[in-house]
């Protein structure tokens, strides 16, 4: 299990460190409704990420771990064309960034946030967790790299949690 640990954890501190849902918690945080909107952003944000990463280990869950204990070989080029698929939202991005003089326009969830209830918070938590580009990404890769250590199914789910 300690395999599957050291595997995902670059990728889990990658998912952890992006920086809109910080934005997020800060801004659900200054509404009125706090306390319960910031409980439903993160049961969101945790059960996006949970549901994602556990579809990713039931999908490959019937490819085997090569025999050496290393993964097999289709989950590096796996991680090959999810790097390759990252270096190309990166690149939408940076030709999509606001050119020098112009204001950058706000999104909509950040204008709306003040008024959002429970289920649109936790809305917005699964939507910026899981169908965020980079956090799927890395959340696929990271299940894949679990997946084929080896390890027992309820070892797997202790990992990805």
């Amino acid at each position: 299990m300690g395999q599957a640990i050291g595997q995902m954890l670059p990728l889990g501190v990658g998912v952890a460190l992006s920086p809109i849902p910080i934005i997020g918690v800060v801004l659900m945080l200054a509404t009125p409704r706090a306390r319960s909107n910031g409980l439903a952003f993160l049961a969101g944000w945790v059960g996006g990420l949970a549901v994602a990463g556990t579809v990713v280990l039931l999908l490959s869950s019937g490819a085997d771990a090569s025999d050496s204990g290393a993964p097999a070989n289709w989950v590096s080029w796996l991680k090959i064309a999810l790097g390759l698929l990252l270096l190309a939202v990166a690149l939408k991005e940076w030709r999509g960034r606001p050119r020098p003089g112009e204001e950058a326009t706000m999104p909509g969830w950040m204008k709306t946030i003040d008024r959002f209830e429970v289920p649109k918070a936790a809305g917005l938590g699964v939507l910026l967790s899981a169908v965020n580009p980079k956090n799927l990404l890395l959340v696929i890769a990271a299940a894949a790299a679990i997946s084929q250590t080896g390890v027992p199914a309820g070892q797997q789910a202790v990992a990805l949690a």
